[in-house]
């Protein structure tokens, strides 16, 4: 079928391209060959205890990339989607990732070897007052796991849907490819918030596809509290009349560990909207990369477009790459991009000691209020909460 004809095809591209070297753009910064020795693909879940994501009235649980059926048993919103395997989905529209994925060795990779994953279609009309936690438990009994799964998302007319994907890791180690696409139809919305907490080392590489319809919103918020590796690609493609994106990301690190934010806004049609707004905090010798792009395509008149980086070193060993770029095509458009990279202010921090605060708390306050610029903007208010109560646990952790 179509679909093994794509795997095929994945899987001779990546025989092809081999791993990502440093002299692709995208790679620059990262590295990948430490992911080569993850190659034991081992999705069975039969001795994993997740009766507590069960019992969720508003949780679809996955293990290790395999979607749990039983999670459905009290999923308040059962009768308003429906649920298929993404390995038997025939039409090729639905399946159809970016073509600038197809560059990527490591996507094709993902693609060629997943087997688990779903297709959620939300059907029109249906009322989705809450949000739909995607709970994404990894447990690793086996050493050199390699996790692949592909699921999509299809919102159709005047869905209004906010997704929460939280990954829980257990055990060992192991490389976490993941591959989403979001359909965006006519007039829909999505809230789509990922949040990265992981103690086990892994190596987590996502491939995030949003396709916008007309006058359709897209909110992406990302937060990471903890990855040892993790590089996140995002591509959004405003195709009609009237789409408006909003990327939002904090990323917290420490130790040795890297993060990486690959962003892509194609701007396809006029009258279309954009924002990012990354902001990294970076302790000990910390690495993260920022790699955004926007291109406004001929004939995409009255686009309003932003792109926004900014990195706090609190430590002289942390590293920030920033790449914000702009490519236009067309003449009458509002397109601007700013990055910055530093340390705290020292002037700030004494006029609070001035004030009679300690130096030690004078540096959280501004810290806080740094992150605070890019959390007031997350689409979820749960995450908001979350995420400031985080930072007080990775300030003094």
């Amino acid at each position: 079928n179509q679909l093994n004809q794509t795997k095929n095809h994945s899987y001779n591209a990546f025989k092809k391209l081999g791993y990502p070297s440093k002299k692709l753009e995208n790679w620059k910064f990262s590295s990948s060959s430490h992911l080569k020795n993850y190659n034991v693909i081992d999705q069975d879940q039969s001795e994993i205890d997740i009766k507590e994501y069960l019992s969720m009235e508003n949780a679809l649980c996955f293990v290790n990339g395999k979607f749990v059926k039983e999670s459905l048993n009290n999923f308040t919103y059962k009768n308003q989607i429906s649920i298929g395997k993404t390995i038997e989905v025939k039409d090729s529209k639905i399946i159809k990732m970016s073509d600038n994925f197809q560059d990527e060795s490591l996507f094709n990779l993902g693609i060629a070897k997943f087997n688990e994953g779903v297709l959620i279609e939300f059907k029109e009309g249906g009322k989705f007052d809450t949000e739909i936690q995607i709970i994404n438990v990894y447990d690793k009994k086996i050493e050199k796991m390699f996790i692949p799964v592909f699921n999509i998302f299809k919102l159709n007319k005047k869905n209004n849907i906010s997704i929460v994907e939280k990954n829980v890791n257990n055990g060992l180690d192991s490389f976490n490819l993941k591959i989403n696409k979001f359909i965006c139809s006519d007039n829909s919305m999505l809230n789509h918030t990922i949040i990265f907490d992981d103690h086990t080392k892994s190596n987590l590489l996502g491939y995030n596809y949003y396709e916008s319809g007309l006058n359709s919103i897209i909110n992406v918020d990302n937060f990471n509290y903890e990855s040892s590796f993790n590089k996140n690609f995002i591509e959004v493609d405003l195709n009609q009349t009237g789409g408006e994106t909003r990327i939002n990301t904090l990323n917290l690190t420490k130790n040795n560990e890297h993060v990486d934010n690959n962003i892509l806004i194609n701007h396809n049609s006029e009258h279309c909207t954009s924002f990012q707004n990354v902001r990294n905090i970076l302790q000990n010798k910390s690495t993260c990369v920022f790699n955004g792009k926007v291109i406004v395509a001929d004939g995409a008149q009255k686009t309003d477009s932003n792109q926004s980086n900014k990195n706090l070193l609190l430590s002289k060993e942390a590293t920030a790459h920033s790449n914000p770029q702009l490519e236009i095509y067309a003449d009458d458009v509002q397109c601007g991009h700013g990055s910055t990279t530093g340390a705290l202010d020292k002037d700030s921090i004494f006029y609070l000691q001035t004030r009679g605060i300690r130096k030690e708390q004078a540096t959280q306050i501004l810290i806080k209020a740094f992150a605070h610029e890019v959390i007031k903007q997350f689409s979820n208010d749960t995450i908001k909460d979350e995420a400031q109560a985080y930072i007080d646990e990775w300030m003094n952790g």
